[in-house]
């Protein structure tokens, strides 16, 4: 096995914690009522649009002038999307800092909006680590298309088998998988540490 000098991170849910309902919670009685809210509106299929490059505040409008009787409540996930976070994965951003410590080569690719993500860095200024961050609404492009893995490979003309990337998604693991990466699925509960040293990193 090809020794790793660089690592690829996913951004949330492996390093900070997002999750629609952070925001919701604070606007509606129960997690069931927001369930409906979000199936009916279809504001988590919108954010996917969002990643992959579409303005916010456009697709926020249309969804308003479809469902205007949850006005408040869809554009609050523009005006209040810093609600969605929870914080840094403290493990897993030690693991970050450790791994710049040993000189890793170190790289994101994030499905993120273009216009999300800079308030993001700001929040968390960890995130400057990277050398390389392929943002998804920057691109256009949305894992688990193989498209944004291989953007970062020609940029860097990067050996994928001398590369592990770690992500929460199964789908964007596996599409990591089929281009030669080593991998970690980081499933809840799964300690980012232990994993990559099982691959041969060293801290």
């Amino acid at each position: 096995m090809a020794k790793i000098d660089t690592v690829i991170f996913d951004i949330g849910n492996v390093l900070i914690r997002w999750d629609m309902y952070n925001l919701y919670r604070r606007m509606f009685p129960n997690d069931s009522a927001i369930k409906a809210f979000l199936d009916e509106t279809g504001l988590v299929k919108a954010n996917i649009r969002f990643d992959a490059g579409e303005p916010m505040a456009q697709g926020i409008e249309a969804l308003v002038a479809r469902f205007p009787q949850y006005r408040d409540a869809i554009r609050a996930f523009d005006h209040r999307w810093t609600d969605c976070l929870d914080g840094a994965i403290e493990e897993n951003v030690a693991v970050l800092r450790d791994l710049d410590r040993k000189f890793y080569d170190l790289h994101a690719i994030t499905n993120f909006s273009a216009e999300k993500f800079p308030v993001a860095v700001r929040m968390f200024p960890f995130l400057l680590t990277f050398e390389e961050t392929i943002v998804s609404g920057v691109v256009k492009l949305i894992k688990p298309d193989p498209a944004i893995f291989q953007l970062l490979i020609d940029r860097l003309q990067l050996d994928t088998a001398r590369a592990v990337f770690i992500d929460d998604s199964a789908a964007n693991v596996a599409t990591a998988n089929e281009l030669g990466f080593n991998t970690v699925h980081l499933a809840k509960g799964a300690d980012l540490r232990t994993r990559l040293v099982a691959l041969g990193v060293e801290f």
